[in-house]
């Protein structure tokens, strides 16, 4: 198998693996820091078992070696976290998804602020693009009780750019420190906060198969991928999250859309498709 062929599989792999993400979270009906405490504390165990029995590492040393921006994008995962859980809940998975699906403008934007890169033409032109399309959506959800949601969704969109935007600068932390650290700080937090052992059996049942079997495969799987794909093909590959989630809700809850969502959604998964195949030719030249 080819190195692209690799990279396609791996990614798609786990794109396709975590697309019931907002599925699950409704099912499981339960308070935001309940479920982020298990979402953490679940993702903290599976990856420290696989550094015990993978690596062969000791734990307490494996965590103790811990830099700073390894610190500085374990917090943002917990904020992240919450925020994603939030805007799940609170509007509907659509809105949510869809300003998810901006995260690689975002990105591009605070790069452009933080770490001085150069930004195209069409990257600018997307971004204004998507930020009117986002605004659609909110306008709309202010008028409704979806407000709280859609603006949870917009800042998770935000914090998962500053997360990427992280990585970039510091290339060379561990993901794996990452994962493990915002696991335990999510879980503490959330821990401290909420109530998260009156989960009834069905709860349970489903915040176990989400965050012992689903989340752990299809992170390690999205890890894996982008080293054998460019990041433009991975942005596009990441954009079916946005599509499959929806069906998802619906197949399963029924949840239908608004038509506003529908053609602001659409559109800025349009937008962002343009702008990583408008960066995948730039790279090849």
């Amino acid at each position: 198998m080819t190195p692209y062929r690799k990279g396609l599989l791996l990614t798609g792999s786990g794109v396709i693996l975590i697309s019931p993400d907002a599925v699950f979270i409704r099912l499981i009906d339960a308070p935001v820091l309940d479920l982020m405490f298990w979402r953490g504390a679940m993702m903290a165990f599976i990856m420290c078992l696989f550094v015990l029995v993978q690596e062969r590492k000791d734990i307490g040393g494996f965590l103790a070696q811990f830099t700073l921006p390894v610190l500085y994008a374990a917090a943002i995962s917990v904020v992240l976290n919450f925020l994603f859980i939030f805007g799940i809940t609170h509007t509907s998975t659509a809105s949510a998804l869809a300003i998810l699906a901006a995260t690689p403008l975002f990105a591009a934007v605070i790069g452009w602020i933080f770490l001085r890169e150069r930004l195209s033409w069409y990257t600018w032109a997307a971004a204004v693009f998507v930020v009117a399309l986002i605004s659609g959506i909110v306008g709309e959800a202010l008028f409704e009780s979806t407000g709280y949601g859609v603006l949870a969704a917009l800042g998770a969109s935000v914090m998962l750019a500053v997360y990427f935007t992280i990585f970039r600068a510091f290339p060379d932390i561990s993901r794996r420190q990452v994962f493990t650290i915002a696991g335990v700080l999510a879980a503490l937090v959330a821990g401290v906060l909420s109530t998260p052992f009156d989960f009834d059996q069905r709860q349970m049942t489903l915040t176990l198969v989400l965050t012992i079997f689903i989340m752990p495969a299809a992170t390690i799987l999205m890890t894996l991928g982008p080293r054998y794909l460019p990041a433009a093909e991975v942005s596009l590959l990441v954009l079916l999250e946005s599509v499959l989630g929806p069906i998802w809700v619906f197949a399963v809850i029924g949840e239908v859309p608004s038509t506003t969502t529908m053609i602001c959604g659409g559109a800025i998964l349009v937008c962002v498709a343009w702008h990583a195949v408008m960066v995948g030719r730039t790279a090849h030249r």
